[in-house]
């Protein structure tokens, strides 16, 4: 007999108070519960948000943080980061949009980029919570970020925000996402 995958709890939505953008970091967490999130290292002085099943080190961020905090993050770390930062809102509003795609390859542009993804070195996802235009909760890991005069452009591959848990949990591999045309 065939067990139905989990399907985790995230928020999905835009969120406009400091309690639901915490809550948006903590459904990640829960994700892989206590023993791997909230994780102190080098003698105590830094936190990890989640160490997801294959070692990878995770850092959420809900909002811009500065470039130099952003270094030191990833120097501290090493090698194995990723960071995962909310861009739920700027999706919503329209500020970062998916310009084309082909399959799971994905083109955006985003108005009033955070200029700090341009600086970050480590594997980089954008979660765009339950995208009206793809029809599902989808992030985008960005493997070209290009700042332009007001507006970045970047390439990226669509992955599913429920695979990425099952990815970070049980170390399943992480495809991208499944895409199919819908009915008109």
């Amino acid at each position: 007999m065939i067990t139905p995958r989990r399907h985790f709890p995230l928020v999905t939505h835009p969120m406009t108070t400091a309690a639901q953008r915490q809550l948006w970091t903590l459904s990640y967490q829960r994700v892989v519960g206590s023993a791997r999130s909230e994780l102190r290292s080098h003698a105590g002085r830094r936190r990890l948000d989640v160490q997801a099943a294959d070692g990878t080190k995770i850092e959420f961020q809900q909002s811009k943080d500065s470039v130099p905090n952003t270094h030191s993050k990833e120097l501290s770390h090493a090698t194995g980061l990723m960071w995962v930062f909310s861009a739920i809102n700027q999706h919503f509003t329209t500020d970062l949009l998916i310009t084309s795609r082909q399959g799971a390859r994905a083109n955006f542009t985003w108005t009033n980029p955070w200029r700090l993804i341009a600086s970050c070195n480590a594997r980089t996802m954008l979660d765009l919570g339950l995208s009206p235009q793809i029809g599902a909760h989808v992030l985008l890991e960005v493997d070209h970020f290009e700042l332009g005069t007001g507006t970045a452009f970047g390439t990226a591959v669509l992955r599913d925000a429920q695979e990425f848990c099952h990815w970070m949990r049980d170390g399943h591999p992480l495809l991208p996402y499944a895409w199919t045309p819908r009915a008109a």
